[in-house]
């Protein structure tokens, strides 16, 4: 592939490395040339990204054993992490030897190592694209930060990069770890913890979590509450804390953490379907085990990412129809099509959201894709109706009005608990069935989720519609 040249260099493709910023800051610059690596992600997805965005003037790479042609072939490196703090951020000082203004972000040790010598700037693509047309169309400028950038490499030479390294990570480090499971139910049940924990301490943590779901960490980066989020994969257990705390869905394992104080929540008491709900579950864990203390209000504090909902002024009900697989597909609600055919009669837009297999025939398609652009679209959304889901965790998070659906398993410690959220639940004798009949619910017999009638939701959803904005309708 023929590489562009003096191009803007952005070297790792993922949204929490910046990828979504500089991909809007190349649609405000169609005559200047990006070059991205997906260096940490499918290169194909980082060319969906741009090819569905019609933008000409990017290019991508997979990983690249030499990086030597890629800093010289570059005008610019943009290192624009917002949602992943820089511990030290090698690239800004590698293309700073190379003389290359460096654009940065202005969270983590970004702005320190730029300190005299780079730009940083908020997460806003037109100010990044109005530097970089003041950089590449004033040569003065330019020259001036080509200068500096080289002078500021010297700072961290070969030689002395080592405690320049541990000097700007002892300054930026979070003495508290908090270890969670990596279903997104789990993650988000997690949250209003997170947020306590950190409001208690009066500092930031970091969150490692046992990721199974592909690029879901950015849920857990929150700058109010959250310093850096790791999973397993990466060097957190060598780094040094005060205190680590596991959670129960981070798994029975006993990780190696390097701390002389790990505390474990299953220690305390082992969440149960049968208990405590489990946002209360963790909250409580953390008030017995560490003697951090909760409010009522922490029980409402949740967070998706820093992802902030505004209500639409369109309608738009979304709809999640789905659910993990095996025994968990009792859960599924059979008459979304249904409901969706209602609504669209009525001229209210339904949209579809989850995995592509999941889509309702006749809805807008909103399926597929990452969870954080699904995130961000669901955001359109003036109301939600789910399946007891991970989708159901994301919408109460993000604050939309929501309506769930429960018949096989446990209102009481499943459904999340901001005041937006609410639920129907099949009152039967034998539900729910993960509680009155777990061998029968265990290899996927029960069918009560049919007995959930469409007008009942269709009837509450319109009820919920009517409503102040905020107020879950009873």
């Amino acid at each position: 592939m023929a590489l562009p040249s003096n191009y803007v260099l952005l070297t790792n493709a993922n949204a929490e490395k910046g990828y979504d910023l500089i991909l809007k800051v190349a649609a405000l610059l169609p005559d200047v040339p990006f070059l991205v690596l997906a260096s940490q992600s499918p290169l194909e997805e980082a060319v969906r990204a741009y090819e569905n965005a019609g933008l000409k003037n990017v290019t991508a790479l997979g990983r690249v054993a030499d990086m030597d042609p890629i800093y010289r072939g570059a005008a610019i490196v943009a290192v624009p992490s917002y949602r992943f703090k820089e511990s030290f951020s090698r690239v800004c000082i590698e293309a700073q030897r190379y003389g290359k203004p460096v654009i940065g972000s202005d969270r983590g040790n970004v702005p320190f190592l730029l300190e005299h010598s780079g730009v940083v700037l908020p997460e806003d693509a037109r100010q990044w694209a109005a530097e970089i047309k003041k950089l590449l169309g004033d040569a003065a400028y330019y020259k001036e930060r080509r200068v500096k950038a080289r002078e500021n490499s010297k700072r961290y030479s070969f030689a002395a990069q080592g405690d320049a390294l541990d000097s700007l990570v002892g300054a930026g480090d979070t003495r508290f770890l908090i270890a969670t499971g990596s279903g997104l139910g789990n993650m988000l049940h997690v949250t209003p913890m997170i947020a306590n924990i950190s409001k208690r301490i009066g500092a930031r943590v970091d969150v490692v979590v046992a990721e199974d779901h592909a690029r879901s960490l950015f849920l857990m980066h929150n700058p109010a509450y959250v310093n850096a989020v790791y999973t397993l994969k990466q060097a957190v257990l060598r780094r040094l804390y005060d205190t680590v705390f596991v959670t129960h869905s981070f798994g029975a394992a006993r990780v190696a953490f390097n701390s002389n104080r790990v505390v474990w929540a299953r220690d305390w008491e082992s969440f149960r379907p049968s208990g405590l709900n489990e946002t209360l579950y963790n909250l409580e864990a953390a008030k017995q085990s560490l003697g951090i203390p909760y409010d009522e209000a922490d029980l409402r504090n949740y967070f998706c990412g820093d992802l902030v909902y505004k209500p639409p002024h369109e309608t738009l009900v979304g709809i999640h129809a789905g659910s993990k697989s095996g025994m968990w597909l009792a859960k599924r609600w059979p008459y979304f099509p249904e409901l969706a055919q209602r609504l669209r009669r009525r001229g209210i837009r339904v949209a579809s959201f989850g995995l592509a297999e999941e889509y309702v025939e006749g809805t807008e398609n909103r399926t597929g894709g990452t969870i954080e652009s699904m995130c961000a679209s669901m955001l359109d959304c003036t109301q939600f109706v789910s399946n007891d889901s991970g989708v159901m965790n994301i919408a109460n998070a993000l604050g939309i009005p929501m309506l769930a659906l429960f018949a096989p398993t446990n209102v009481k410690s499943r459904l999340p608990l901001a005041t937006t959220s609410d639920a129907i639940v099949l009152e039967r004798d034998c539900a729910p069935c993960e509680l009155k009949d777990p061998e029968g619910f265990s290899r996927g017999q029960c069918r009560c989720m049919a007995d959930i009638d469409v007008s009942l939701v269709e009837a509450r959803l319109l009820e919920r519609m009517q409503a102040p904005a905020g107020i879950a309708a009873s």
